[in-house]
C-alpha cells in the first residue's frame, strides 16, 4: 500500500534555507518567519525566545536558538535553528 501526500497549496511555496552561511541571513530568516506569521497566519509552536528576541544588549541569547511555526491550513511544521556558537544553521 502506497500513501500519497498532497502539497498543501498554502505553504508549499515557503521559501527555506539550508544552511545560514551569515548572520545576516539568519536575520533575514528570522523577519521573513515574522511575516508569515502576522500576514498569513502561520503558528508559532515553540522557541527557544519570541521570534525577532534572539539578541540581548548586543548578545545571542544562546549558543543554539530555534523556532518551529505550523501552516495554520494543512498543520506542517517548519523548524528554524541557529548555531550561534559555530555557526550554521537551517529553515527547513
Amino acid at each position: 500500500m502506497s500513501i500519497y501526500r498532497i502539497k498543501c497549496y498554502y505553504c508549499c511555496d515557503i521559501k527555506k534555507v539550508e544552511y545560514f552561511t551569515s548572520p545576516n541571513m539568519y536575520e533575514e530568516t528570522i523577519e521573513y518567519i515574522k511575516e508569515l506569521v502576522e500576514n498569513r497566519g502561520f503558528i508559532v509552536v515553540e522557541g527557544s525566545c519570541k521570534l525577532g528576541e534572539h539578541i540581548k544588549d548586543g548578545h545571542w541569547i544562546d549558543d543554539i536558538i530555534y523556532h518551529i511555526i505550523k501552516c495554520p491550513k494543512c498543520g506542517k511544521k517548519f523548524t528554524c535553528t541557529v548555531n550561534t556558537y559555530r555557526g550554521g544553521g537551517s529553515f527547513k
